[in-house]
């Protein structure tokens, strides 16, 4: 995306001089975590006019995200001086640019600030929607692949079959974790692993076994950690910049951790069903 330096109207922007003793800053940070990208845009507005003009909700701070490989193109706006953006990984490939605005909202007529430069003094100003009202830092950053391998829960986990048990168990005392299914439920996951509803039947069994792991991890954490499913499961938090060690905390449950590691399978699940539901009608 390129930004011009010139326009026919006043930007607040650290390139050109058209407003005094004024400021727009904009600090962006991007972090990948369980397959989202996460970006937190922090404004910095030193400029009375403008501040009042977002308090009427006449302009806004407005992020812009845009991934060539992908394609994907996305604006995301804030009355506030802080924004937070989850976009999934999937969305985006390679490098991706984040650029930071205010625009107008609506139409802005007969404008006025008092920190305005003396060759804008005397003239009508007229905003148009859609206009830059500032123009602040941009960042380019490159995400690497996601690394699917090691993501693959099921290396780490078998589903078999009991034909004794009513309910669902969990075994933690080996390499591998196990989880049991009563006869029946056994067959419908395995007769419908490929059906259209593949990942609300994956969540269904998935999603309580890891709220599981996670409470007795908590509960026993020297008890598991020689085995192979417990190094794997390190290894995912580490990588996605958390710790396995803080699950089960009052700012981390393991229903938490468990979404996050599936990847909001309730949504998933969900935009299943919806699409099910339409496919019938």
């Amino acid at each position: 995306m390129k930004i011009s330096s010139a326009y026919p109207y006043p930007v607040l922007y650290m390139n050109n001089d058209d407003y005094i003793d004024s400021i727009f800053s904009t600090g962006i940070e991007v972090a990948e975590s369980f397959g989202e990208v996460k970006i937190n845009a922090h404004f910095q507005l030193d400029n009375n006019g403008v501040k009042e003009l977002i308090q009427q909700q006449k302009a806004v701070f407005l992020i812009h995200v845009e991934c060539g490989q992908t394609s994907f193109r996305q604006v995301y706006e804030s009355f506030h001086d802080s924004l937070e953006i989850s976009i999934p990984s999937s969305n985006l490939r390679g490098k991706i640019q984040i650029h930071s605005f205010i625009i107008a909202k609506d139409r802005i007529t007969d404008y006025t600030n008092n920190s305005l430069s003396d060759w804008y003094k005397g003239f009508p100003i007229t905003f148009e929607k859609g206009n830059f009202i500032g123009i602040g830092e941009a960042i380019e950053t490159t995400l690497f692949e996601d690394n699917a391998e090691l993501l693959n829960l099921p290396s780490i986990i078998t589903v078999s079959k009991s034909q004794k048990k009513e309910f669902m168990e969990v075994d933690l005392n080996s390499n591998n974790i196990t989880i049991a299914l009563p006869e029946y439920e056994y067959n419908q996951y395995a007769g419908n692993a490929n059906s259209r509803l593949k990942n609300t039947i994956l969540s269904a069994v998935f999603m309580p076994a890891l709220v599981y792991i996670f409470s007795k991890i908590k509960d026993s954490q020297g008890d598991f950690e020689e085995y192979t499913w417990y190094q794997v499961l390190d290894k995912i938090f580490d990588e996605n910049n958390h710790k396995l060690e803080d699950v089960g905390s009052d700012t981390f449950s393991a229903l938490k951790a468990a979404q996050m590691v599936l990847r909001k399978p309730l949504k998933t699940s969900f935009e299943e069903i919806e699409k099910l539901n339409h496919a019938e009608e």
